[in-house]
């Protein structure tokens, strides 16, 4: 069967993240999307015990934005089934990410796109690779396990107003990478139980607030970590100077401003040209530096599920 798949343009890290931003008008309906405002964030992640109040809930998007490229890397595979729930009960702090498709030619919505999203667990560990290295407290077993599993993997389908909705939870870290979400955009597929044919049109990463992860691990589900070895927002190689730019950092809104366990939910706005196909995306497969181009050299060893 075609899958979905895009050139391997055989750059590195620094090629890979390209910086191209367009901004043109979108109309006031374009998106219903919330955006949680910097005080109320600033209050959850300090623990407020206020519930956080959110100025832009009613906001809408006022520009289209071209959200720039970042390099897929070496933990995509392909043929991950379409559905909402993730988890497959990992544990961790609960996420509802929302991400909104805006078609930056038709000034609008996206709609019937594949979002495919993949991303760590609460200790560093992709499911279905071989080549999991998330830390010095990693044992064996752990890798092994993971690579047989297809946890936090999947694909979702635009609705009429651009959006997708997914329940997951809130990624670990695991060295050389801040805390992300791999996501890419395709169109003009087929959706079954998997995404057959069509073409990548975006290949992005998601980002974190580095207060608010403070208090996610320090939960439960994530304690025990080796914190001397994780890699903060503005020490990653990839999100680079991208952190002011729309399109990156989650707008993250915890459902208990006094209990971080308790959840949250993550909204962004995306917005891609459907006409293209990004260099920044890369052959599913591959090794390297975590979360940058595939490599032949470090034994990396692709299981297609």
């Amino acid at each position: 069967m075609n899958r979905m798949t895009a050139p391997d343009d055989g750059r590195d890290d620094g090629d890979n993240v390209q910086s191209r931003r367009v901004v043109i008008k979108v109309g006031a309906t374009a998106f219903g999307m919330s955006a949680l405002g910097v005080g109320a964030l600033s209050a959850a992640a300090q623990g407020d015990s206020a519930t956080p109040t959110n100025p832009a809930l009613d906001a809408t998007p006022s520009s289209c934005v071209l959200t720039p490229e970042l390099t897929q890397g070496p933990y995509y595979l392909a043929d991950d089934l379409i559905r909402a729930d993730i988890t497959e009960g990992r544990p961790g702090v609960p996420l509802t990410l929302r991400v909104g498709v805006s078609d930056i030619k038709a000034c609008g919505p996206l709609a019937n796109a594949a979002v495919h999203v993949w991303h760590c667990d609460a200790h560093g560990f992709y499911s279905g690779v071989s080549a999991n290295s998330p830390g010095s407290d990693a044992t064996q077993q752990q890798i092994d396990e993971a690579a047989k599993s297809t946890f936090l993997r999947g694909i979702q389908m635009t609705d009429a107003d651009g959006f997708v909705e997914f329940t997951t939870i809130y990624p670990g870290w695991y060295r050389g990478r801040t805390v992300h979400i791999h996501m890419m955009v395709a169109v003009d597929g087929t959706a079954d139980q998997t995404y057959e044919g069509g073409h990548i049109a975006h290949t992005g990463q998601l980002f974190f607030d580095d207060a608010l992860s403070d208090k996610v691990f320090a939960t439960d589900a994530y304690a025990g970590r080796p914190d001397d070895e994780r890699t903060l927002n503005d020490e990653d190689g990839i999100l680079g100077d991208h952190e002011e730019e729309p399109g990156f950092l989650l707008a993250l809104t915890p459902n208990n401003a006094e209990r971080i366990a308790d959840g949250c939910v993550g909204v962004i706005a995306v917005g891609v040209d459907p006409t293209s196909t990004p260099a920044a995306a890369a052959v599913p497969g591959g090794g390297g530096q975590p979360g940058g181009p595939p490599s032949s050299s470090n034994g990396y060893a692709l299981c297609r599920l």
